[in-house]
């Protein structure tokens, strides 16, 4: 008897299919490591909730650590603001250090504490339809002093730069998010031989939450995440298990991939539910297909208590948009067909749509057309049609 090697809803061991995206980083990081470089843009891994955002800034995490570099993770939306969890979690990290290796450091993380102080807002809101005034940036050079001297305190100990992670980056304060721009930008022209790096992963509406108070956007690097592959999806059945002495009998794993439809928590969830299926086989045992179909059962049942949270969390407005589109097809729909199918203006949409699309539960699928991100939601939207309800306003 073995425990399940799959781990839906926790962070993935593994993150099989996104070799592209690896590789860009690895890049990165050379550049960061051996050639004691800054990486000058912010990069952002962007996707909706599920498709294994956060399992991949920890691989990226592992793969900074195995190169030497110092790495510091928050998740943004904390009270403290984002400046300061940063600052908090250099000293955390840094505390065990030989002193002389930590130099200056302390009274300067200090002193930046106090000079951002706690934000008022704790989430970045993008006001649609409205231009935003500019707002000077707190604490940029005190926060560029403290990334310095964490890279000389670092170089000190032995470790070869710095690399932040900011998890859930469309959930930081405005004044952090502006501090932490202005001073990645007064870096690339003044800190260009310093070994620093800055890689975060959010919701698909982050660029229009940061462009909403980062006049300079175009310093962050977006890369979309797509869903996996079948070859992907198969291989992250079949290796897990493969480790624990286990094999997937090929309908069975065809089966699996099938039914998981290239998103990765669903991958995890009709692993799980297989393993156990199959009564936690020891080494040696093979999954068949009966057993795929057992499991299913319960991968069903966890997916609609998903559903059921996400849409018990939206609004009257946003259940409407849902019911439009589900009812014109499970795949992919235009906009302006939705739109056309509530009785609204494509305008009179946007203010609700940008609000699914910042709650991860649609997508933008391509220039004026909209998607949900979890396979098989729009099939549970139907099922909550309530032809009695009028539609909702403002």
């Amino acid at each position: 008897m073995q425990p399940s090697p799959y781990t839906p809803g926790e962070v993935a061991r593994e993150v099989p299919g996104r070799g592209e995206q690896l590789a860009q980083v690895d890049e990165r990081l050379a550049y960061l490591v051996d050639l004691q470089r800054l990486v000058g843009r912010i990069r952002v891994d962007l996707g909706s909730r599920g498709l294994g955002k956060t399992s991949l800034l920890r691989e990226v995490q592992r793969r900074a650590q195995a190169r030497g570099a110092v790495t510091v993770w928050v998740t943004a939306g904390e009270r403290l603001g984002l400046v300061a969890a940063i600052a908090e979690e250099i000293h955390r990290t840094t505390q065990d250090w030989r002193s002389g290796a930590r130099g200056r450091l302390r009274e300067l993380v200090e002193h930046l504490k106090l000079t951002v102080g706690v934000p008022g807002v704790a989430t970045v809101q993008a006001s649609l339809g409205h231009e935003q005034q500019p707002q000077a940036a707190r604490g940029v050079r005190e926060f560029e002093d403290v990334v310095r001297e964490t890279v000389a305190a670092a170089h000190r100990q032995g470790h070869r730069g710095l690399v932040l992670f900011i998890d859930e980056i469309q959930a930081s304060d405005p004044d952090g998010l502006r501090t932490l721009a202005y001073a990645w930008q007064h870096l690339q022209s003044e800190g260009a031989d310093l070994p620093a790096a800055v890689f975060a992963a959010g919701l698909p509406g982050a660029p229009e939450a940061i462009a909403a108070v980062v006049t300079f956007s175009e310093r962050f690097a977006y890369r979309p995440l797509a869903p996996l592959t079948d070859a992907a999806a198969e291989l992250a059945l079949v290796t897990p298990a493969r480790v624990a002495g286990v094999e997937w009998e090929r309908p069975a794993v065809a089966a699996a991939v099938r039914l998981a439809q290239g998103y990765p928590y669903s991958v995890q969830l009709i692993g799980d539910a297989t393993w156990s299926a199959a009564g936690f086989p020891d080494a040696g045992a093979r999954l068949t297909l009966a057993q795929v179909r057992q499991g299913e059962q319960a991968m069903r049942a966890d997916l609609e208590a998903l559903f059921r949270a996400r849409w018990e969390r939206s609004t009257p407005r946003e259940q409407d948009v849902m019911h439009a589109m589900a009812g014109l097809g499970d795949g992919p729909v235009r906009r302006a067909e939705v739109a056309r199918v509530m009785g609204l203006s494509t305008s009179e949409l946007s203010v609700a749509r940008a609000r699914l699309i910042d709650k991860g539960l649609v997508d933008v699928a391509g220039h004026g057309q909209l998607a949900f991100t979890i396979p098989g939601f729009a099939e549970y939207v139907r099922t909550r049609t309530d032809p009695a309800r009028p539609p909702a306003s403002g």
